[in-house]
């Protein structure tokens, strides 16, 4: 092993730029890819419980909220549209259909695009300033 024998750590490459923000919207640490992204639903961790990465000053703030409801209104509206042009159920039928899809989509989307954009800023964070 290189540690053993010379002392010194192996050098950790960067990973591209597509697998690093991947890697953020399936959760996981952007840098080495094993490590959870966030300590709870969506409380991002101080570092990579991995390979110990800071993830210190990347706040996504209201970049995911935005996403997530601009994603979730285009579906939520084009099944409404569908609902309605097919004439077929009361509006009783299409809100009982429609309102748990939006509020399983907000819900289920919004880590999601949380981890993308800590990844991205996580990125962004490690381009050298030039």
């Amino acid at each position: 092993m290189l540690i053993a024998a010379t002392g010194l750590a192996p050098m950790k490459s960067d990973p591209s730029s597509g697998l690093s923000l991947l890697r953020g919207l399936t959760r996981k640490c952007p840098s080495c890819g094993v490590g959870k992204l966030f300590a709870s639903y969506l409380k991002p961790r101080d570092s990579c419980e991995h390979c110990q990465e800071s993830f210190a000053g990347l706040n996504a703030d209201d970049g995911p909220a935005w996403l997530t409801v601009g994603a979730v209104t285009i579906i939520s509206v084009s099944l409404l549209f569908i609902l309605e042009s097919s004439g077929g159920y009361s509006y009783t039928v299409e809100m009982l259909i429609v309102l748990p899809t939006t509020i399983a989509l907000a819900l289920l989307l919004l880590p999601l695009t949380k981890g993308f954009f800590i990844a991205a800023l996580w990125l962004l964070s490690r381009k050298p300033n030039t």
